[in-house]
C-alpha cells in the first residue's frame, strides 16, 4: 500500500516556506533560499528564531540577530555561538 501525494495548487513564497519549517522543525534550521533575501530586513527575516531565542533567555536582540545571520537562522548554532561555543 503507498502514500498518494495530492498536488498542491500555487506555491508558497520562501517565507512561507521558512515559516513551514520552522513550525514542523522544531528549532528554526535556516534556509538558502530565505537566508540570501538581502532585501528583508533581519529582524523580519528571523522573527520566529529570535522570538525562540528570547524565550530561551537571550535578550539581546543585536547578538541574536548577528548569531542568527552567522548560522543562516539556525536557532541550535546560534545559541552555541551566543555561549561561545561556535565550532559545536
Amino acid at each position: 500500500m503507498g502514500v498518494t501525494v495530492l498536488p498542491i495548487a500555487g506555491s508558497l513564497d520562501p517565507m512561507g516556506l521558512e515559516m513551514l519549517m520552522n513550525m514542523f522543525g522544531g528549532l528554526g534550521t535556516g534556509s538558502p533560499t530565505v537566508a540570501t533575501r538581502s532585501d528583508v530586513p533581519p529582524e523580519e527575516l528571523y522573527a520566529t528564531q529570535l522570538s525562540q531565542l528570547q524565550e530561551m533567555g537571550f535578550f539581546d536582540t543585536r547578538e541574536n540577530i548577528q548569531a542568527l545571520m552567522a548560522t543562516s537562522g539556525n536557532v541550535h548554532a546560534a545559541v552555541e555561538r551566543l555561549l561561545g561555543n561556535p565550532g559545536q
